[in-house]
Order: C-alpha cells, then sequence, then structure tokens
C-alpha cells in the first residue's frame, strides 16, 4: 500500500495542481445502476467491466457523447441478452442513461471550496482529471469551486488517461515548469506513484485537513 509520505522540496511549489473526483467532488460509480434501479449482485456483475469500458472509451476522447450513449444503448437494451431485475421493463431512454451517467457525481468534498479559494491568491491553480464532456459541463455548471481553478487538463482533451506517464508529460510541457515545483494531489494511488515518477511532488488526497496542513508546511497558506 502506498503511503501517504510527503515529497518535500528545497522550493517552494509554484503551481498546484487538484485532480477532480474523490478530491474536489465525491464520485460513485454504484450510483449509475442505482439511477436505473437495477443495482442487484447479479447486474453488477453483468454490468460493471462492460460500462467501465464504454466509459474508458469516451474519457479516452476516442467516443463523442453520441456515440457514448449509443454504446450504453446498444449494452442495455439490444446486445446483452441480459435480462435485467426491472420493474420498467429494462428498456431505457438516452436520457435515462444519461441521468444515470450524471448520477454518478455526488455532492462537493467538505472543505475543499474554501481551501482552494484560500490557495489560489498564493500560488496558480489547475486541474488533472479523467473525465468526460457529460461530467466536465455538468461539473463546471454546478460545482462552484471549478470557477476558481483557471487551467483544467482534461483526459478526454489529452486523449491519455492516468495513470499515463504522456498525461504527466503533456501538463509539464505545457506549464513549463520544473517538474519538482508542480504539487499534484490526488485520490488515487496509482496515479500519485505516475506523478512522482514523472517528478511531480505530489499528495495522496485522503481529506481537507491533511492537505491543509501539507500546505501550511509549504507556506502555500
Amino acid at each position: 500500500m502506498l503511503e501517504n509520505t510527503n515529497i518535500m522540496t528545497a522550493q517552494r511549489p509554484s503551481f498546484v495542481l487538484f485532480d477532480l473526483g474523490n478530491v474536489l467532488v465525491h464520485i460513485s460509480p454504484e450510483a449509475f445502476l442505482q439511477e436505473l434501479g437495477i443495482d442487484t449482485p447479479e447486474n453488477r456483475r453483468f454490468y460493471q467491466a462492460r460500462v467501465n469500458e464504454i466509459v474508458r472509451e469516451y474519457e479516452c476522447g476516442n467516443d463523442g457523447t453520441e456515440e457514448f450513449l449509443a454504446r450504453l444503448d446498444r449494452l442495455f437494451n439490444n446486445e446483452s441478452g441480459h435480462t435485467a431485475n426491472n420493474a420498467r421493463t429494462g428498456v431505457f431512454s438516452a436520457d435515462d442513461l444519461r441521468l444515470a451517467m450524471l448520477a454518478v457525481v455526488g455532492k462537493p468534498v467538505q472543505g475543499m471550496r474554501e481551501l482552494v479559494a484560500r490557495l489560489r491568491g498564493p500560488v496558480p491553480l489547475g486541474l488533472l482529471s479523467n473525465t468526460n464532456p457529460l461530467h466536465y459541463d455538468w461539473c463546471m455548471e454546478n460545482l462552484p469551486v471549478l470557477q476558481l481553478i483557471p487551467s483544467h487538463f482534461l483526459s478526454y482533451k489529452l486523449g491519455f488517461l492516468k495513470p499515463e506517464a504522456r498525461v504527466f508529460a503533456r501538463v509539464v510541457e505545457t506549464l513549463r515548469l520544473p517538474p519538482g515545483n508542480i504539487l499534484y494531489i490526488d485520490d488515487m494511488p496509482e496515479n500519485i506513484e505516475a506523478g512522482r515518477r514523472a517528478g511531480l511532488t505530489c499528495h495522496l488526497f485522503l481529506e481537507h485537513g491533511r492537505l491543509e496542513q501539507e500546505l501550511l508546511v509549504m507556506d502555500l497558506l
């Protein structure tokens, strides 16, 4: 297991890069089937890997929203041959599938909007997220913290997903900073490991209080 050990640099970080899901806003993948009304152990076993693969293609930018919804439609309505335990006959509209996808995005992570607001004066801020147009557009409209973060690096625009090394290389190239001057905050150990391999200063996010203490030590608050 990756320990939440802090990597300190001799130089104060000159850019702070946040993940989105479960750092700024809670993400609950199980809400997808719950919103469709078919969340049973059998359906989780049948659909989870299939939905994850479809979402991966969407978040890589290989599929647009129309094709993404069409692929979900084929999975749930046409091709699976699976009888879902669903009182509504098991046929879902594109709007049903879109709303189920949006249900995955939950409430803002407690304390993070206030922390970002305090941080944005002393240092430039950015976002680095594996995300997709549906989730990103919803968050831009409904998650005020994103208005405080001017630079957004999004997987569906980059064409790569974390933890691929190319993601971090593209960020460093764009920012034109020494990697160690970039503080990267993420809740996924594999992404933190990839960030460290790319030379970034990294913090494994557990909750905003620990992050606040780290930022105080780094003289960023």
